[in-house]
């Protein structure tokens, strides 16, 4: 018997744990590959939802709104607009995360313009109680004209939940949460005038971006409603506010923020790390503790390795048989080998290093931190992060750069990423300033071979 499937969108900010929730919802049940035509990841999965019903659920590159700025962005709108698109959702699951519902929600009062049954996912349940936040859940999904499902995808609470509302997608009212064609009147009027079967607000999506819209071209919309970038830039300023206002106007009868409760250590930590001049001085410092592990902490399994195959090459020469082999495997392929595997302790701690900043959030700090700087030299902030995660594997790095808004900026990224310093040069350099630098302390705990490779 063949099951129902239900097509899916998880759509969310960045940051909200969109990808946590997909993987929760789907287990191993997951194919990864690319959009066509673009080298922009995505991720389809498989939902078992009851005995008859599953969920394709296509997880969607992280947009901050339907005004994109960036290729990733753009996939989410084209999809929205289409609907002979194959993936085009029966549901959209728009994921938010608790500490910063307001921004996250103006996504979600666009995606509620297109008539989309669209569920509102309210993940990292587990921090309202620290941070001292209550919601009024029955209001807001009053308000907001939705279900909402209150989820913690770290401790994996209220994935069911999700589950159940996407079983019963038909009940959802696609009802727009607000009227956005009030910013400019008379000129919306004449739009739905002119296109009486089209829906209002995916004809204005097709004004304002860089997209087609089923059997209408783009130009045959916008020959008789042209207006210069300028007013087009101001419509969408108002659209933006009216959406804020709106939102404000929900959180202030359905959330509670008793700051008495709340815990503060995060932004208190954050003044610190972001400071205009300590920021600086720790960000070094880290810099600093990670080259200084790459000679000092990792000289002990180093010092193993080598003396392990250095043991193992005596111990070929002393029992195999005298000759041509032999000496090719005491004096060859086990020297050789160990000069290889004798750097996997320092690219170890290499990659140690990135992933505990990336995990525990602080390369977002030094991404507002160094944006000042890298404006500059015509980068952004963003720009960080690739040339930082360069020094691990400029091919992962170089990807990483598709999230820079900015054409220019994301060029230079990429072009400058491959001269950062990556783990397959490193043990070149390793050796260098080992033969050539001395193996000293300066002032008695800091290594001048680490010194020397930081700078």
């Amino acid at each position: 018997m063949s099951q129902k499937n239900i097509k899916v969108s998880l759509i969310g900010n960045p940051n909200t744990g969109k990808t946590s929730v997909f993987n929760q919802l789907t287990g191993l049940r997951q194919q990864v590959g690319n959009y066509p035509g673009i080298t922009v990841e995505k991720k389809m999965g498989i939902c078992q939802l009851s005995k008859d019903k599953r969920a394709t659920i296509l997880d969607l590159p992280g947009t901050y709104s339907l005004n994109a700025s960036s290729i990733d962005e753009n996939l989410v709108i084209e999809l929205l607009l289409n609907k002979k698109d194959e993936n085009f959702p029966d549901v959209a699951v728009v994921v938010t995360e608790v500490e910063n519902l307001k921004r996250n929600l103006l996504l979600f009062t666009q995606i509620k313009d297109l008539e989309i049954p669209t569920i509102l996912v309210i993940n990292m349940s587990d921090r309202m109680r620290v941070k001292g936040i209550d919601l009024d859940i029955p209001l807001l999904e009053k308000e907001l004209k939705t279900k909402i499902a209150l989820v913690s995808s770290r401790k994996n609470i209220g994935i069911e939940t999700i589950k159940n509302l996407i079983l019963n997608y038909e009940t959802l009212s696609t009802e727009p949460c607000l009227n956005a064609s009030s910013i400019d009147v008379d000129y919306f009027n004449n739009l739905r005038r002119a296109f009486p079967n089209q829906l209002l607000y995916k004809l204005w999506l097709v004004i304002t971006q860089d997209v087609n819209f089923l059997n209408l071209e783009r130009n045959e919309i916008k020959s008789g409603f042209t207006k210069s970038k300028n007013d087009l830039k101001r419509l969408q300023q108002k659209e933006t506010i009216k959406r804020y206002q709106f939102i404000n106007d929900t959180l202030k009868i359905g959330q509670t923020i008793d700051t008495s409760k709340a815990t503060d250590i995060r932004a208190r930590l954050d003044r610190v790390l972001t400071h205009k001049f300590f920021g600086y001085v720790i960000f070094f410092g880290i810099l600093l503790l990670i080259f200084q592990s790459i000679f000092n902490w990792s000289s002990v399994p180093m010092d193993f390795i080598d003396e392990t195959f250095t043991n193992l090459a005596s111990f070929a020469k002393k029992h195999l048989p005298a000759g041509e082999f032999t000496n090719l495997i005491a004096e060859g392929i086990i020297p050789g080998i160990g000069g290889i595997v004798i750097f996997v302790p320092q690219i170890a701690f290499l990659f140690l290093f990135i992933s505990v900043l990336e995990e525990s959030g602080y390369m977002s700090r030094v991404v507002f931190l160094m944006d000042k700087i890298m404006r500059r030299y015509g980068l952004s902030g963003k720009s960080v992060v690739p040339l930082i995660s360069g020094t691990a594997c400029a091919i992962p790095a170089i990807m990483s750069a598709r999230n820079i808004e900015n054409w220019k900026e994301r060029l230079i990224t990429i072009l400058v990423t491959p001269f950062t310093t990556c783990s397959a040069r490193l043990p070149v350099y390793a050796i260098l300033i080992s033969l050539i630098i001395p193996d000293k302390k300066v002032l008695g705990f800091f290594s001048l071979q680490g010194f020397t490779l930081m700078v």
